[in-house]
This record gives structure tokens, sequence and C-alpha cells, in this order.
């Protein structure tokens, strides 16, 4: 199934480029920055930029605490907390090890979606103040598309893993 090392290495580098990245631009963004758009990519409200930057952080702080923190501490949530298909036969001794790893892995991965759609949101509204173009692309929507069919995916590939009893430990 899925490797949790490469779920971690991936997740902790999207955390890390979306700490660098406002860094790295701060001085070229004006004080007052495009920071919402409507329907139609135009920029329909500002804020200053350094309330940008301490929600940009709130936003990506928050991310990191609750996928991180969720995939350290979920081996040790108790039985009761966690629901899964099959529960009784993946949280069996002989397969806690592997399942916990799983869970691990997935929710790393939906962290680094959510982590990667952030980033490419904070481009965008980089692009849209350092340009003054005060407009984000229409690519816009489909990244959140995107996002949302990859959260999809990684939720159902791990539903039906644990709705067969079948697969093997290592798969």
């Amino acid at each position: 199934m899925s490797n949790t090392r490469a779920a971690k290495t991936i997740f902790l580098l999207l955390f890390a480029i979306s700490i660098l990245l406002p860094l790295i631009y701060y001085n070229q963004l004006p004080e007052r920055i495009a920071s919402h758009f409507d329907f139609y990519n135009r920029a329909d409200n500002w804020t200053s930029k350094s309330g940008y930057l301490i929600f940009h952080y709130v936003i990506i702080f928050f991310f990191f605490l609750i996928f991180g923190g969720m995939s350290y501490y979920a081996p040790r949530f108790p039985s009761s907390l966690i629901n899964l298909p099959n529960k009784e036969y993946w949280l069996h001794e002989s397969r806690r090890e592997h399942t916990f790893s799983l869970l691990q892995a997935m929710l790393l991965w939906l962290g680094s979606v959510c982590l990667a759609l952030f980033v490419y949101m904070f481009y965008e509204i980089f692009n849209a103040n350092v340009s003054g173009s005060q407009q984000i692309s229409s690519f816009s929507w489909v990244s959140v598309i995107v996002f949302i069919v990859a959260n999809a995916i990684i939720v159902i590939k791990y539903i039906l893993y644990f709705t067969n009893k079948e697969n093997k430990l290592g798969e």
C-alpha cells in the first residue's frame, strides 16, 4: 500500500515550502494586498501584508498540527476512537502496527494535498499582487477541483483497502 516514509517526506517538504515561500517574497508584496477573490477571480478583499502573513502561518501550522499531529499520535489512540471497516480485524494485535502505519500515511497524504493547495494559492495571490493585476488565474478553480478529487481518491483507496480482509501485511 502506501509508503509512510514517502508520505512523511512529501508532507515535511511541502510544510517547509509553505513556511519559506512567503518569507522569500515578502519584500516584493505591496503593503496592502489582495487577499480574497470572487467567482470571476478578481480581488474583492484586501488586507495588510503582515495580516496576510499571520493568516498564512496560522493556516499552515493548523494543517501541520492536525495532519502531522494526528499521524504521530494515531497509534496511541484507544481502539474505541478508531473507526475503520472491519475494525476488529485490522486492530488485532497481529495487524495493529501495519494498520496504524497505513493510517499515518493516509493522514500525511491528506495533509500534503492541503499544503499543496495552499502553496499554489499563495503563488496565485503573490502573482496577483506583484503584477498589479489584482486577479488570480482561472486555473485556480481547477486546483480546487484537483484538491477535492485527490482527497476523495486517497480516502476511497484506504476505505477499499480496509474493507477487504484479504489484504496481506506489507501490501
